[in-house]
């Protein structure tokens, strides 16, 4: 039976039942909870005082959703944040949007250490850490915080915070099984304080496999956290975080590949073969028209390993000054395979405009298909990014007088990246011989003069800063107004190395702004409180303007302004609030194909406008009952026409792509301090996978089942136990979640015909109903 999305909506948010968070100030949880009453918002929602919009997903709203998502899915039920990912193991890819800005343009931060992809601001699972290990995620949706580590945030700013160790010694242990051989395994020891010094050690293993065609997740983390305190306001936190994995990608399917295939499209089994015997490259499989390519499971992998490290020290020089300073280091390195038509081809004619290698040492194509191999000419070739980036955040925070509060500090970070595509032999069977191949691997493929051969060479080097002062002024005990500004300064420092495209060459740019800010907030009696925000936020062009062709090195870096006007309610049962947003952002940034060059540039394509409401609505009922409900209302409008591959394309007036006018959620819950259940729904409006707006998927809705148990235990053997049960998709629905490639347009507006602006977009397939159980225990 299909259900009408609407009425699927509100059927999820009147049945079962949920839990929700408490009032508490703006702070990290410093330890495990345990659950006693009813709490507002299932921890979705707490008393913000900060004088613009933000919203912060607490200790207690992580544990009661699906046990094995990472961060950025926490937010899925967050006002103005749209989350689509590939499955809900936490550990494959994702895209999300807030406010009608992408996650490209949305800065990410872990204990104040920037996660965003230095040269491209993409952002990945594996840097988000075990979501047991996280005290709170939040989220300020249109403003990037003042002191934030980041060059390429325009559209607002995400944290997440590492829990604390706790004072008394402990071990907290959490098993986790669950749909498609989905296993969990997490363990946290707590040493307990002495002397001042206090830490824990966490580890975890989790595995499974695809919930869609071939291949398996597999992921291991460790996390070090170390706090010492002397009691007299000094303290020493120094966190260390490893991660390692080896997973499978996702295909992602156009509109007609999925109405033909359906949900379970994805890549090929195994290779397929010419009548030769050779597998086969190009378009592969076509049913009824449509192409399902060449790309086979065993080549799209996507291994990965990172250190993220940081000390952040917080010294009371005075009673009334505060100094911190947090050196932190960033390693990373991995990459991805997802070539839709298969394997690369490489031999002696294969081109080599760069002209920095000797391909004589190869076969030519035709010698290749006559070796009786299978895969003769055939290579794994992923793009691989290793990058090193060492940074430092120091303030000085001042409390002037009963008045005045100024705070000033200084960040700074040199990041450095070398990209590159080696060619990696295959076995007969078609298996790479190495998925984690270095720069000069022994088993890349080498020219004549013993040179590795490279599908992409380059080396970044970006050094960042940013110097900011802000003055907090009480005017009076209800009304404080603060103001601030931030001088923003990077380059892009750009060694293009030679390749088989491109030839060797240095290039730079640099960038730098004023960022000011001012905001006001008003407490008009104890429950209600109205706030106004005006914030201007940079992007800094990604590290493509440096090899890209045609004009990308002159791209001005995209700025937004944004505005905000709140208000908030609370009191002990009833909790609300509502934002009017509007954000204007001008040079907008995208790529884009020059045919005349031959290759790919950044564009300029004008001002976007965002503008909207933000609502939420969380409270308690008698009975044990409570609720919470968010809804969000987006008009994001392009204001100028594009120029792409010489025709004149009319998205002036259009939707920007993959953002969704109507957001809603509704729970219902029930919590009587030791049996919880909720029930969330989930309501997505349209969404473009064009910027033409001629191609859309359907609005949706989906409902996520929890209940949980807290156990009676022996407090001489154990501190707590609990046992939860969590369903993502409980009514199965079979859906596109989500735009995962946009295209300028999915139509051709040229009528001669001669440079087609037609590209089909790509989307992100909702998971079908998975089901998770998770055993824990505090001991």
């Amino acid at each position: 039976m299909k259900l009408n999305p609407i009425f699927a909506m509100f059927l999820a948010a009147g049945l079962g039942g949920w839990t929700v968070a408490a009032l508490a100030e703006d702070s990290v949880d410093v330890g495990d909870v345990n659950v006693t009453g009813q709490t507002l918002g299932n921890g979705q929602m707490v008393k913000e005082e900060a004088p613009k919009a933000r919203s912060t997903v607490t200790k207690e709203a992580l544990e009661k959703m699906a046990p094995t998502g990472n961060a950025i899915d926490k937010l899925k039920y967050t006002p103005g944040v749209n989350v689509s990912s590939d499955d809900s193991t936490g550990l494959s890819g994702f895209n999300f949007t807030m406010r009608g800005m992408s996650s490209d343009q949305v800065g990410v931060s872990l204990d104040g250490i920037p996660v965003n992809d230095s040269g491209n601001y993409n952002l990945y699972p594996n840097l988000l850490g075990d979501p047991e290990n996280l005290g709170e995620v939040f989220a300020t949706q249109g403003s990037s915080e003042i002191d934030a580590p980041h060059i390429g945030s325009s559209g607002g700013n995400i944290g997440l915070v590492t829990l604390r160790p706790e004072k008394d010694f402990g071990v907290f242990g959490k098993q986790t099984i669950g749909s498609n051989n989905l296993r969990k395994t997490f363990v946290r020891l707590n040493t307990g304080e002495y002397m001042g010094l206090s830490n824990y050690i966490s580890a975890s293993h989790t595995e499974g496999d695809k919930w869609r065609g071939e291949g398996v997740l597999r992921a291991d983390k460790v996390t070090l956290n170390s706090l010492f305190d002397d009691h007299e306001g000094n303290t020493l936190n120094a966190i260390i975080n490893y991660h390692q994995q080896d997973n499978y990608n996702y295909s992602n399917p156009s509109k007609a590949q999925y109405k033909t295939y359906g949900r379970d499209f994805d890549y090929l089994d195994s290779p397929s073969y010419n009548s030769n015997g050779k597998i086969r490259t190009g378009t592969g499989t076509t049913v009824n028209g449509v192409t399902r390519g060449t790309g086979y499971s065993v080549l799209m992998r996507n291994p990965f390993e990172n250190v993220t490290a940081s000390l952040t020290g917080r010294f009371q020089l005075r009673d009334d000054v505060l100094l911190t300073v947090a050196p932190y280091y960033y390693w990373a390195n991995g990459g991805s395979f997802s070539n839709f038509t298969g394997p690369y081809s490489l031999n002696r004619t294969t081109g080599n405009a760069g002209g920095n290698y000797d391909l004589s040492n190869l076969a030519t194509s035709a010698q290749y298909n006559a070796d009786g191999t299978a895969n003769g000419g055939l290579y794994y070739r992923p793009s691989i990014t290793e990058t090193w980036r060492p940074g430092i955040n120091t303030s000085i925070k001042w409390d002037i007088n009963d008045e005045h509060t100024f705070s000033t500090g200084y960040w700074y970070e040199r990041a450095r990246q070398r990209q590159s595509q080696p060619y990696i032999r295959l076995t007969e069977s078609g298996k790479p011989v190495d998925i984690s191949p270095g720069y000069d691997d022994g088993n890349a493929v080498v020219d004549a003069n013993g040179n590795v051969i490279q599908g992409r060479n380059q080396f970044t080097v970006t050094p960042a800063q940013k110097l900011f002062a802000q003055d907090v002024w009480s005017v009076t005990p209800d009304l404080s107004l603060t103001a601030g500004i931030a001088y923003d300064y990077s380059e892009r420092q750009g060694n293009n190395k030679g390749s088989l495209t491109a030839k060797k060459e240095k290039r730079n740019q640099t960038y730098h702004e004023f960022l000011p800010s001012f905001s006001a907030a008003y407490q008009v009696n104890a429950e209600n409180q109205a706030f106004y925000n005006l914030t201007r936020n940079m992007r800094t062009p990604p590290n493509y303007v440096l090899y890209n062709k045609g004009d990308s090195l002159s791209l001005k870096p995209e700025l937004s302004w944004n505005q905000e006007l709140g208000w908030r309610f609370a009191t002990e049962d009833v909790a609300l609030s509502a934002t009017l947003f509007y954000l204007q952002f001008k040079d907008r940034q995208v790529s884009s194909y020059n045919v005349t060059e031959g290759d790919y540039e950044m564009l300029n394509v004008g001002t976007v406008i965002n503008k909207g409401v933000e609502l939420e609505l969380s409270g308690l009922l008698p009975h044990d009952f409570n609720y919470y409900a968010s809804y969000t209302y987006t008009e994001s409008e392009q204001q100028d026409d594009l120029l792409y591959r010489g025709v004149n394309l009319p998205t002036e007036g259009k939707t920007v792509a993959g953002v969704p006018r109507d957001m809603f959620n509704a729970s219902l819950g029930w919590d009587n301090g030791r049996y919880y259940s909720n029930i969330v729904g989930k309501y997505v409006g349209k969404q473009y996978g064009d910027m033409t707006n001629d191609e859309s998927i359907t609005d949706f809705a989906v409902a996520d089942l929890n209940l949980g148990v807290h156990l009676p235990v022996n407090k001489n053997l154990m501190k707590a136990a609990t046992i939860r049960l969590s369903v993502t998709n409980l009514f199965d629905k079979d859906y596109l979640s989500g735009v995962k490639s946009t295209q300028f347009s999915a139509v051709d507006y040229d009528p001669r015909s001669t440079n087609s602006t037609k590209s089909d977009p790509y989307y992100t397939i909702g998971e079908e109903r998975t089901v998770s159980v998770s055993f824990e225990g505090s001991f």
